[in-house]
């Protein structure tokens, strides 16, 4: 029996298209999506990963004219926008009784841009996403009522009108990645190594104004527990893994237990995560990460000039992140700088003296720029939107073209000659 059931994520622009920056949000929100809504409905689920697979439109289209599916759920981000727009648009000629659902950043952060489109449906700010699109899926299929679904926008003459409220899950019940489901080896080609993501956590206190974290999932942080996220790294033939979380040693606590159960474990891993630099101060939990197997720390710094922190809503000092770069140093764990260009009132100036900072202390940098989505609004068109884009968005900064500015996110070791 054919699929009812789709899952869609377009291929994005050109500037972000299939790279390691954006490869571990395939996991995170469409691997285990669909790992949680198949073990929650009697109906088996396509996945058509066309960013990671690169799929000629013509197999998409035959694809969808051979299935005849009845519901379909488009993962949509700024990147991806105009082309999801555009491939949603024709799939509703060829099946126009077949329902469609948005989820993803856009949906978040412009909720009332989808009342111009075709689509039936979005899913809700802080609400986890497989609630709303499981709910919607079984609406579509005929087996619950409109109005008993939960976290889904509804669109009805271009107006968006809400059902339930949505909800957050237990983290007991999130999904894990079926690698045998999704294109696991086009995952690895993005990620550059054989590396799966696990969500480890979901939620965040600090509601930065450039990240999307409270939206999703709101400003309480959940967690999974250690001895699940052990047996299905156990259930893998993989050495590399990547530990999804806005702030993986907020909870020392938690983040120390699952660390004493990878280092009980049989297994051996190398992995890797991601937090904040006044998040790092810990030496015992630090010294216990890197025994269980982690290698490399990706740090939200984003810059290290006073000014340009403020501007952002962060505040410590230099000398927070000294103590970090030394203390990951000692335990042979990477130093990765994150770092933004771009942020409201920035000059050359300070940039260069991020940039001075950090090579001084021989640690690694990855560069994104600025995007304040909170300028975007519904009036937009897609072309608009899609300008706000983590490797290419550009406000401005005094005395720097853009072209100097896209050298600098894109040949960051070369920023002395670009800044001069």
């Amino acid at each position: 029996m054919n699929s009812k059931i789709l899952f869609i994520w377009a291929d994005s622009g050109l500037s972000t298209k299939s790279n390691h920056v954006n490869a571990p949000y395939h996991f995170v929100h469409l691997g285990e999506v669909v790992d949680y809504i198949e073990k929650n409905i009697k109906e088996e689920i396509d996945i058509l990963d066309i960013e990671a697979e690169q799929t000629e439109f013509q197999d998409i289209m035959a694809k969808i004219i051979k299935n005849k599916y009845q519901a379909i759920a488009f993962y949509i981000n700024t990147e991806n926008l105009q082309n999801t727009i555009k491939l949603q648009e024709y799939i509703k000629e060829i099946l126009p009784n077949c329902k469609t659902i948005a989820y993803g950043e856009m949906p978040i952060y412009l909720p009332k841009f989808f009342k111009k489109t075709k689509f039936n449906a979005i899913v809700s700010r802080e609400c986890d996403q497989e609630i709303a699109l499981l709910d919607f899926f079984k609406y579509s299929l005929g087996t619950i009522e409109e109005q008993d679904m939960r976290g889904v926008i509804l669109i009805k003459n271009k107006q968006l009108v809400n059902c339930k409220k949505g909800e957050f899950l237990p983290p007991n019940e999130w999904g894990y990645t079926n690698i045998n489901k999704v294109p696991i080896q086009k995952y690895f080609a993005m990620e550059k190594k054989q590396q799966v993501v696990i969500t480890i956590a979901r939620g965040c206190p600090y509601n930065c104004p450039y990240c999307n974290a409270v939206l999703y999932y709101g400003k309480k942080e959940r967690r999974r527990e250690p001895k699940e996220i052990v047996n299905y790294i156990n259930s893998l033939d993989y050495e590399y893994f990547k530990f999804f979380a806005p702030d993986f040693t907020l909870n020392e606590e938690k983040a120390m237990e699952l660390c004493q159960e990878l280092i009980k474990n049989k297994k051996k891993i190398k992995w890797s995560c991601t937090t904040r630099p006044d998040l790092l101060k810990n030496e015992e939990l630090i010294k216990c990460m890197a025994q269980s197997g982690c290698y490399k720390i990706a740090i939200g710094i984003e810059s290290v000039e006073k000014e340009d922190l403020e501007s952002i809503h962060k505040r410590y000092d230099n000398e927070v992140i000294i103590e970090g770069i030394k203390l990951l140093k000692k335990y042979n764990i990477e130093y990765k700088a994150l770092v933004m260009f771009g942020v409201p009132n920035q000059t050359k100036e300070s940039i260069a003296y991020t940039l001075d900072f950090l090579n001084k202390y021989e640690v690694n940098i990855r560069p994104t720029a600025y995007t304040p989505f909170y300028e975007m609004n519904h009036n937009m068109n897609e072309e608009q939107i899609s300008k706000y884009d983590k490797r290419t968005y550009y406000e401005g900064i005094p005395n720097l073209s853009y072209q100097d500015f896209l050298k600098l996110i894109y040949d960051t070791k070369d920023y002395k000659t670009i800044l001069k």
